[in-house]
């Protein structure tokens, strides 16, 4: 009877194993963005460079933003910590507040994935809504899009102007850059001589 009970409970648990391996294999499937589902959540915040760059260039395509643009702010805003809350409230890689995460449906600030997606999708409203004037979506998204309006341009806030600044110089620095072609010298005409024939 014990040696039935052995064999049961070995079955019993090599049988859970494989339940729990199929569970863990589909969160890692559904875990990460893909071209039919745009804004999945992913379940853990754990997830590895390849897969943090992927994220990247994935929601900057879907959102008509250049990658490298979306690491600036990120790396600006985070430090690419994806655990960062500031003393305002603002969590996660692209620094949300929490009613701008409540508008974005982003319910776990910290979880980076998610915070990208929503991130990715608030930078495309502002550069909508400032007619593609990346100063101004960038100084809508440090100071808010009102003050921005009501300034008329870049609000005259040192942090706002010095947060511009600094994206763009990232993004200018991680943009790929062609490599460049040395131009050849153009040819010079044909000088005919008086005497030649034309």
């Amino acid at each position: 009877m014990e040696l039935r009970n052995t064999e049961d409970q070995s079955s019993c648990t090599q049988m859970l194993s494989g339940i729990c391996g199929v569970l863990v294999l589909g969160s890692v499937v559904l875990g990460f963005p893909s071209s039919t589902d745009p804004d999945v959540v992913l379940s853990s915040p754990r997830v590895t460079r390849q897969e943090f760059a992927r994220t990247i260039t994935w929601y900057a395509k879907r959102y008509r933003i250049d990658p490298a643009l979306l690491r600036a702010v990120i790396v600006t805003e985070s430090s690419f910590n994806p655990a960062a809350v500031s003393h305002r409230g603002a969590a996660g890689l692209m620094q949300l507040m929490p009613r701008t995460a409540a508008a974005l449906n982003l319910h776990d600030p910290l979880n980076p994935i998610e915070n990208v997606r929503a991130g990715a999708k608030q930078l495309r409203h502002l550069l909508t809504r400032f007619k593609g004037n990346l100063r101004l979506a960038l100084a809508a998204y440090h100071a808010g899009e009102a003050r921005v309006r009501y300034h008329g341009g870049v609000p005259p806030i040192k942090e706002t102007r010095a947060y511009v600044r600094t994206v763009l110089r990232y993004y200018h620095a991680f943009k790929p850059h062609k490599p460049h072609k040395p131009r050849l010298p153009a040819r010079k005409p044909a000088v005919r001589k008086l005497g030649d024939r034309a």
